[in-house]
């Protein structure tokens, strides 16, 4: 078995040793990294070619761009390199925690369904400082998984789940090479990278969830993707916004064109998932129904299982009331 870490580099001289030590300092060790630099500016280059030549015991492929390609274009070039049955995606300034590989590997070996792997993370500020986030009733993965899931445990995400948001950054994952090869064949720039990955796992229903904190995931001002600091509204302010047409409408104009932009790309959508039409039919009149105030058709879509997975019960309640006063404003 081997395993593959795929990284891509811009400007990174400040976190990337310590994010290298990280990997090579693991309980299981992985066979080769492969790392491509996108045209960095500062003494990326220059960090990475002295840290390889201090440790021959491991197999380094360092590749640097012509020109700067865009972290996503990089990271599907980086993979492309990867040689091994399981690739690990890694950011340049986050730190593992030592069972990282051990841990995820296990788990991938005895389900060998499981095509995308993500554990959770905890984070850490420019100065190494861990934080919390408050947590959200309903929510994990730091509030970014729309669903409740045990400490320890291993779910399924589905399909649907994953048309609203994307739940896991790219460095919290592992995938098989099978995966990679389609991920290569259906990449958009459209789509951020990890979430196509993981939307292409959950079409087979391959996509998994590990909720245990593997890796540090450092937060600072010149992330170039991840998760941006929150708004912070009062309870309120949180009200206000959920009455506002715009907001009620998100959870079914993210999926609508998630869908749109995955057609374009994917040539087995319609094998994996049969009924997609039908579903972007769903979120278009659902967008209609609530835009217009239509409160009877809207109704009818709580018979649509559709709508049960996108919304919880309160909120279905809630689109229904909106509507009526949607209704009456255009009276």
């Amino acid at each position: 078995m081997k395993i593959s870490v795929a990284m891509a580099t811009y400007n990174g001289e400040k976190y990337i040793q310590k994010q290298l030590d990280s990997i090579l300092n693991q309980s299981h060790k992985v066979n080769e990294i492969i790392l491509v630099d996108d045209k960095s500016t500062d003494n990326t280059r220059e960090v990475i070619q002295k840290y390889i030549q201090q440790h021959p015991e491991m197999k380094f492929s360092f590749y640097v761009n012509e020109v700067n390609m865009g972290y996503k274009k990089n990271f599907k070039k980086a993979m492309s390199y990867c040689r091994g049955e399981y690739i690990f995606l890694c950011d340049q300034d986050d730190i593992w925690l030592s069972n990282k590989v051990e841990e995820m590997i296990a788990i991938m070996d005895t389900h060998p369904n499981i095509l995308s792997l993500a554990s959770s993370f905890s984070f850490i500020d420019k100065d190494d400082k861990t934080f919390e986030v408050e947590k959200v009733k309903g929510l994990s993965n730091n509030n970014l998984l729309r669903m409740v899931v045990n400490t320890n445990d291993v779910v399924e995400v589905t399909f649907e789940t994953l048309l609203t948001q994307n739940s896991f950054q790219g460095c919290a994952l592992v995938i098989r090479q099978e995966l990679n090869q389609r991920f290569q064949e259906c990449f958009t720039e459209d789509l951020f990278h990890d979430w196509l990955i993981n939307l292409l796992a959950a079409e087979q229903k391959g996509m998994y969830f590990y909720n245990k904190s593997l890796f540090l995931y450092r937060i600072h001002g010149k992330n170039t993707i991840g998760i941006n600091e929150q708004e912070h509204y009062t309870k309120k302010e949180h009200a206000q916004k959920r009455n506002e047409l715009k907001t009620r409408l998100l959870l079914a104009q993210y999926p609508l064109e998630t869908l749109k932009k995955l057609e374009k790309t994917e040539p087995r959508l319609s094998q994996y998932q049969p009924d997609y039409k039908k579903r972007m039919m769903f979120y278009q009149n659902h967008i209609d129904y609530l835009t217009n105030g239509n409160v009877i058709k809207l109704f009818l879509q709580n018979f649509s299982p559709y709508y049960k997975g996108m919304k919880t019960k309160k909120a279905r309640i809630m689109d229904l009331i909106f509507a009526f006063k949607q209704k009456f404003k255009s009276i």
